[in-house]
């Protein structure tokens, strides 16, 4: 039996209060910079004619955070956490700032560069101070406040990334956020003190497993380039993918790839999700804005209405969670089948005729896809981190350690890929086919998910 949690003093909760809503504050600013970040990639592609650098935009923000993933407990063991957050915060900005002032793609990607070294260390430290310092009771509101919150971001994100963008620049829209960014850390920071020593399990991804995954995103993001001739552009991302699956093969849970009975079937559903869902939204900016003709408002209004989706099937999930493996499967396998039918929706937009109203239709689809994955993305989480009746060798740190690289390297992988075939085939005046091509392989990891769920739900080997 487990002892009842003791009432803190009260100025020790106000301190927890204190705390709790600036994490709140920094992911909503991280939410709504990844919808910003979505919308502003065409106009940035367009004014720094720069269509075929849409794979390396993407990436090198992914390479430099894998990069620096692993540095993150080794930081708070060495320096005082708030020091730790202000130079990282210091780092974000300057990041921010650079691309902004950007008179160059290759500026441009060197702010995005350092804003991805800070996100990556960043992650664990936020991480760790949610559950060494928070107490139980406050860090299942700070997880469950994170939920809620991303309803907030389905509204406040699109709306702040298109009126800035339209009422002023992209330019703008990149740093007119960062002085909330700024304060908030500065809370956190205060409310910390000392160093934090992570607890439990040492973390798998090494320095030598970030490496290999940066390198592995990094050959997928230069497909895109129309300086690197069609078969070498074939042989890099064929490589990248191959070099990013062996190191994910190294990290994640034994049996993963093969679906061995237990968690990691779970876990091989969830980097499918991952992999359909963010592989098809690192496009579907370009294909409204740049296939379709749309303007940065219809950008918006499409990405706003997937993330909305998203975020309320996600409450739902939250509050009515499927308690038998049945319910499960059956959530899931809707979910997957919403997800695959919503992406080829916004595939038969690029081939419709364009007096038809295609940026009504792709938003009627990424719409549906965001139902999809709010009813699969939670459940599957859920069934991964929370340990089964039967033990099957896999701890608790262990499990969710296993989420974390799933969903990052299913992201960066298909997103990055996705997004420099795509752009290869914009720059060269096209990019339909490659446009349709990644939509219709993204359908295809979503109905992967329905076998994979059926997975999930079987017990260990005996």
């Amino acid at each position: 039996m487990s002892r009842p949690e003791v009432a803190a003093p009260p100025a020790r909760r106000v301190r927890y209060g204190v705390l709790a809503g600036a994490l709140l504050t920094l992911e909503l600013v991280a939410g709504v910079q990844s919808v910003l970040l979505s919308t502003v990639v065409p106009v940035v592609a367009q004014d720094l004619d720069a269509h075929e650098y849409y794979g390396v935009i993407v990436g090198s923000a992914q390479v430099a955070m894998f990069l620096t993933m692993p540095l993150g407990p080794a930081l708070l063991q060495r320096f005082r956490v708030d020091r730790v957050l202000l130079h990282l915060t210091t780092l974000a900005v300057v990041g921010g700032v650079a691309s902004a002032l950007a008179p160059s793609i290759g500026v441009f990607v060197l702010g995005r560069a350092a804003s991805g070294l800070a996100s990556g260390a960043l992650a664990t430290v936020s991480l760790a101070a949610i559950v060494t310092v928070l107490p139980p009771a406050w860090r299942r509101g700070v997880l469950a406040g994170y939920n809620v919150m991303w309803v907030a971001i389905s509204l406040v994100g699109p709306l702040y990334a298109g009126w800035v963008t339209a009422a002023l620049s992209w330019r703008w829209a990149l740093v007119l956020y960062l002085p909330l960014l700024v304060v908030a850390r500065l809370v956190v920071a205060r409310q910390l003190s000392g160093r934090m020593r992570p607890e439990g399990e040492r973390q798998p991804l090494g320095l030598g497993s970030a490496v290999v995954l940066a390198a592995g995103v990094a050959l997928l993001s230069v497909v895109g380039l129309r300086g690197l001739p069609a078969g070498w552009a074939v042989a890099a991302g064929v490589g990248g993918a191959a070099v990013a699956l062996v190191a994910a093969r190294r990290l994640l849970p034994p049996g993963t790839l093969r679906a061995r009975p237990g968690r990691p079937p779970a876990v091989a559903t969830f980097a499918l999700v991952c992999a359909a869902y963010f592989g098809a939204s690192g496009i579907v900016a370009v294909v409204v804005h740049d296939l379709l003709g749309g303007t940065t408002r219809d950008v918006v209004l499409v990405l706003g209405a997937s993330a909305l989706g998203w975020a309320v099937a996600g409450l739902g999930v939250s509050r009515w969670p499927a308690s038998l493996p049945g319910g499960y499967v059956r959530r899931s396998t809707s979910g997957g089948l919403l997800l695959a039918v919503g992406v080829l929706a916004v595939a038969a937009t690029v081939l419709a005729d364009p007096a038809a109203p295609r940026v009504g239709m792709a938003l009627a689809g990424w719409a549906t896809s965001g139902v999809g994955i709010g009813l699969v993305y939670l459940e599957t989480l859920n069934r991964v981190v929370e340990e089964p009746r039967e033990a099957d060798g896999i701890s608790v740190p262990q499990a969710a350690a296993a989420v974390v690289i799933a969903e990052s390297v299913a992201t960066a992988v298909t997103e990055t890929l996705g997004a420099a075939s795509v752009g290869r085939g914009v720059a060269g005046g096209g990019g339909q086919a490659a446009a349709v091509a990644v939509l219709v392989g993204a359908a295809v990891l979503a109905l992967a998910v329905l076998p994979g769920a059926r997975r999930a739900v079987r017990g260990p080997a005996s």
